[in-house]
């Protein structure tokens, strides 16, 4: 009588089979949900790095009345030593950045650790070239003084991330 008083505490194999197999639904079914909001947290702060930059480069006109020298009405990568050489002689800080966003030469990288492109118009005629699939899917110019862009998480054509 005293044994069948006795109950043995504990889950069985089978039910803790079960406990992880319902897990391991939940799991895969948050994980879609939980890339996509990563992917647009990434992009916001592309767009918002690349208003940034744009921000910038208009401050350092507006302070000097220039564009920065190592600036080129041809499109190129965002460097730190663009807004920061010889051309600021006030040593103003135009444009604040991470060091992990930065690479060995100096680019400044988006989320997907791509360049971010821009191009300023050095002839001062309201026309700043543009390439590489910045948001028209392929090359031409955009009214403007300063164009600066991500090319995106995929790198396709369309999805850029622009300042215009």
């Amino acid at each position: 009588m005293n044994k069948a008083r006795q109950h043995k505490r504990g889950f069985t194999l089978i039910e803790m089979l079960l406990v992880i197999v319902i897990i391991a639904i939940l799991v895969a079914l948050l994980f879609p949900a939980i890339k996509q909001a990563l992917i647009k947290a990434e992009t916001a702060k592309a767009k918002t790095t690349v208003l940034s930059i744009a921000t910038a480069f208009k401050a350092f006109n507006s302070q000097y009345g220039y564009w920065p020298k190592g600036a080129s009405c041809s499109p190129q990568p965002m460097t730190t030593t663009i807004l920061n050489d010889t051309d600021n002689p006030l040593g103003i800080t135009f444009l604040d950045y991470s060091q992990k966003d930065i690479n060995s030469s100096l680019q400044i990288l988006d989320p997907w650790k791509q360049p971010y492109q821009f191009s300023c118009d050095m002839n001062y005629n309201n026309n700043s070239a543009i390439t590489n699939c910045a948001g028209t899917g392929g090359s031409g110019t955009i009214k403007g003084g300063v164009a600066v862009w991500s090319i995106g998480p995929d790198g396709a054509c369309g999805t850029s991330i622009t300042s215009w």
